[in-house]
């Protein structure tokens, strides 16, 4: 399915969820916020929620550092 994702192109080869782009991502969403075609999307949202062609994605990683 074809999404953007940070502003890019990206083609989703799984089943539409935000844990499995998350994981062809390689990015933890236990430290990310999640922003789907913006609206924020609850963390106790994030298991169930599915993603559609064309949707816009934007996943913002918490990093430590100072």
């Amino acid at each position: 399915m074809n999404l953007t994702v940070n502003g890019a192109p990206h083609i989703h080869e799984g089943d539409g969820s935000l844990v499995r782009l998350a994981a062809e991502l390689g990015i933890s969403l236990d430290r990310a916020a999640v922003v789907v075609n913006e609206k924020i999307v609850p963390r106790t949202d994030r298991d169930a929620f599915r993603l559609a062609a064309g949707d816009k994605v934007e996943l913002i990683v918490f990093a430590a550092g100072g």
